[in-house]
Order: C-alpha cells, then sequence, then structure tokens
C-alpha cells in the first residue's frame, strides 16, 4: 500500500495569470476606483474526443476502474477582482493537494474557472439568495451555519466531485448500473440505467437519487431529491473564503444552500483511456435567477499502486469538536509520529 500525505493550500487566480487570461489588476485599496473588470475566457465548449472506449459485456461503454481528482486549475466563478497571490506551497506549484504529485490537465485544456455558463462566469443568485449566503458565510463560528463538508456530512451533487484533500473515486459498473465510490467520507452512489423514475418526492438524501442513461460514449445522469432542511448541505464549494474577498464575489462557491427544486443534470465524457471531463447543470428557481453550468476536466486513472485510504473526518478536528460539543481537545490529544 502506497503511503500518502496531504497538505491543503488554496487554488489562487494569482494577478500575472490573471492578466493573461484578461484580467485587469484590483484598484489599490481606499483610491475609490470601481473594482477591477472580471477576467474573461473564451466561450466554454464541451471537449470532442475520438476515443471510443471498451465495452462491458452487457455493451456500457467501460469507464470504470480507480480515478483520482483532478485539481481545479482555478476557482468556481470568475472572480470580480484577481486575487491577492501567495507564497508558494510545500510543493512549489500555483496549487497543490498532496506532497505527492498530482494528475495535470490533458494538453490543450483551457484554464478557466470551472463556472462556464453563463458566459460571465458568474453563479446566478438571486438577492435574496446572495443576502442569506452572505449571512452564512459572516456566522461561520456557529455550528448550524458551518459548511457541512467541515461537518463531516455528505457533500452532495456536485460537490462531491470538487477536488479536497483526499480524493480518489471508483467507477464500478455491472447490467444495468454505474455505481460511483467516493474517497471523501467513503460516500457511494448507485445509478440504475434502466429508465425508472426518480424516487416520490417526500424521500430525500443528501446526495439527491440519480438516475443515468449513455449518451454515445457519455454518461447523463439526472439527479434530484435533495435533503433540503439544511443550510450546511451547499450546493458547490472549492476552497476556503479568502480574506479580503468582496462578500459578492463567489470563487470559492461557498454558503450556497439549495431549495425542494434543486435537480443538477451530469456529463461523464471519457475523453482518452485515462481521462473524464465532468459537467454539471445546476437549476434551483428559487435561488438561481437560470440554470447554469459547472465543467471540468476531472478525474485521471490513478497510479497502479493508488489505494483508496481510511476517511477519517473528526479526527483531530479540534475546532468543529468544540464548536459541536463544547469541549476542549488540544491538551488530550496525543500526536503519532
Amino acid at each position: 500500500m502506497s503511503i500518502r500525505r496531504f497538505a491543503l493550500s488554496a487554488i489562487v487566480l494569482l494577478p500575472s495569470l490573471a492578466a493573461a487570461q484578461g484580467g485587469a489588476a484590483a484598484a489599490p485599496a481606499g483610491s475609490g476606483q470601481a473594482p477591477a473588470a472580471p477576467a474573461t475566457y473564451p466561450p466554454y465548449t464541451r471537449p470532442a474526443s475520438a476515443y471510443v472506449p471498451p465495452r462491458t459485456p452487457d455493451g456500457q461503454p467501460d469507464i470504470s476502474g480507480l480515478y483520482v481528482a483532478i485539481p481545479l486549475p482555478r476557482s468556481v466563478e470568475t472572480p470580480l477582482v484577481p486575487m491577492a497571490n501567495r507564497a508558494a506551497n510545500r510543493a512549489n506549484g500555483e496549487f497543490s493537494y498532496s506532497l505527492n504529485e498530482r494528475p495535470k490537465l490533458p494538453e490543450g485544456a483551457i484554464v478557466r474557472p470551472a463556472g462556464v455558463d453563463p458566459a460571465d462566469g458568474k453563479i446566478p443568485l438571486t438577492p435574496e439568495s446572495l443576502a442569506r449566503r452572505k449571512d452564512i458565510i459572516a456566522n461561520q463560528e456557529k455550528v448550524e451555519y458551518l459548511d457541512g463538508r467541515v461537518l463531516c456530512l455528505a457533500p452532495g451533487i456536485p460537490r462531491s466531485t470538487i477536488p479536497a484533500p483526499v480524493v480518489g473515486y471508483q467507477i464500478f459498473q455491472k447490467p444495468g448500473y454505474v455505481v460511483i465510490f467516493y474517497e471523501q467520507s467513503h460516500l457511494y452512489r448507485t445509478i440504475p440505467l434502466d429508465g425508472r423514475p426518480p424516487l416520490d418526492p417526500t424521500i430525500r438524501k443528501a446526495m439527491g437519487v440519480s438516475r443515468g442513461h449513455w449518451e454515445g460514449n457519455v454518461l447523463v445522469v439526472e439527479v434530484t431529491n435533495f435533503t433540503n432542511n439544511l443550510d450546511n448541505n451547499w450546493v458547490i464549494g472549492a476552497v476556503s473564503a479568502t480574506p479580503g474577498i468582496p462578500a459578492e464575489s463567489l470563487t470559492t462557491g461557498h454558503g450556497i444552500p439549495h431549495s425542494d427544486r434543486y435537480r443538477v443534470t451530469e456529463r461523464y465524457t471519457p475523453i482518452d483511456a485515462n481521462t473524464i471531463h465532468y459537467e454539471a447543470k445546476i437549476s434551483d428557481e428559487q435561488v438561481f435567477t437560470q440554470p447554469w453550468t459547472v465543467a471540468w476536466y476531472a478525474f485521471a486513472r490513478a497510479p497502479k499502486d493508488y489505494v483508496p485510504v481510511e476517511y477519517a473526518c473528526f479526527e483531530g478536528n479540534e475546532k468543529n469538536l468544540m464548536l459541536m460539543t463544547n469541549t476542549v481537545i488540544s491538551g488530550i490529544r496525543v500526536i503519532v509520529p
């Protein structure tokens, strides 16, 4: 079994790269100038691939196997202003989720935020939802407002596909089904392919209810019946909120719960034998002014010695254990070398 050590660092949009992508530098603090225009990116088009996967015994395109996450090359939303530069991380890269080598974007891939539609890259929140989001972010010292993933709750869809410090995936295929196992929190989804309807709308799950079908070599999954009784079940969310970034900027995607109208359409496109592109169209008329789409190259075939590890979410999580139980563990925690 290989040993993996992890060090989380934020994904940032460096000013030099922002300029290269069409962004302008931020106005100096207190200058009275308007914020710089957002960075611009070419229009999004779904990646085309001539790759034809092998077939399973029942005729499905065979995408089964172990994968690791390709880190997002940018944040979720196109930033209102370029983020501040940060010191190089321990792996001396722009971003790093691990001290080990992480998979890179395929050659020719456009480096851009995950939000691809609408074209301006903005998450189209209603004014009411933006106000709710500000309230959530302003109260992150209260357990009822905390990020559900930090609380070790199932993060939902498409957030389960957002890279995190420990993110391996295993795809299984059997006649009539695709099953996705997530290394994070040992979550899993069973996706039937037989055209059955969703469950009764009163039955709701944190990761929703999935129904899939194949469009050529692309796996398309409709996800409905999401839990909607928790503000902690957010639509999406990448790195932690960055100090000094305006509340209206949703570059991290944090703090956006959904309603009972929430649904997601996913597309898993095999690019080659080792890469899967991911796209998710998000709809919720009570939260967003229009449907919007995120997309990125998400899955890279894992190295041969890769083994999913035990995911101990609460272990050593001093701050959140204190918030939830009023117990301070810093004095009794055993440091294991």
